[in-house]
């Protein structure tokens, strides 16, 4: 799984795990992708009641909509989402994978987008396209491997990386026993903030997630 064992054909890790949540809508808070318009103070056990001001978000990568679900369930919008090879006809979601390369997008089938939250490929050549062209378009929140931001290769693009939030292990197909070895993070790149100032992070935090019983230990 992840970098310590050979990724799945196809590289399809179903993004069903609701832990992947909670830190990266505290992070959008945060930064100011995602606003809330009522009074209530925000947590895990509670976004049924928070009120977002108006968002849409595009899902690239969407698989078979599992991404947008759980996104779904916070309270977010989907302008669409799209799939070089669709999993299913979108069944879990009211929006349809359309089947299309999101290496292909422009800026006219990005109107009315905001921004785009995906769990990508990573495979390293193929994320990397990724993040410099969906960077390019809109501010791209990507979930993938947390060991990637201390490597050399993520330093061509640290002009880009605005944000990185610590999400820990997540579970990628149903009825997993234990986690994967590989801790997770969002990342988030922006071409359009582009600078050299150095990338804020997001540490995930016992209000932000349920721990699994491994991470038990790290919330004591």
């Amino acid at each position: 799984m992840g970098t310590q064992r050979a990724r799945k054909r196809s590289d399809f890790y179903p993004t069903i795990d609701p832990r992947a949540i909670p830190p990266l809508l505290a992070a959008m808070r945060s930064v100011g992708d995602m606003l809330i318009c009522n009074d209530i103070t925000a947590t895990p056990e509670c976004w049924c009641d928070v009120h977002f001001k108006p968002l849409n978000y595009a899902e690239p990568c969407a698989g078979a909509a599992d991404l947008i679900h759980l996104l779904d369930l916070a309270g977010l919008r989907c302008a669409f989402g799209l799939e070089l090879d669709p999993q299913d006809e979108g069944l879990r979601n009211r929006w349809p994978i359309a089947r299309g390369n999101a290496l292909t997008l422009t800026e006219r089938e990005c109107m009315g987008v905001d921004m785009f939250i995906t769990n990508p490929p990573w495979d390293r050549k193929l994320l990397h396209q990724l993040i410099r062209h969906l960077a390019s378009l809109r501010p791209t929140w990507l979930l993938f491997d947390a060991s990637w931001v201390f490597t050399k290769q993520a330093a061509p693009f640290s002009r880009l990386l605005t944000d990185v939030v610590a999400v820990g292990r997540l579970k990628w197909f149903e009825g997993s026993k234990y986690d994967p070895p590989d801790d997770c993070a969002w990342y988030r790149f922006c071409e359009a903030e582009a600078d050299d100032t150095p990338p804020r992070f997001h540490m995930a935090v016992k209000a932000e997630r349920q721990p699994s019983p491994q991470a038990e230990l790290a919330f004591a």
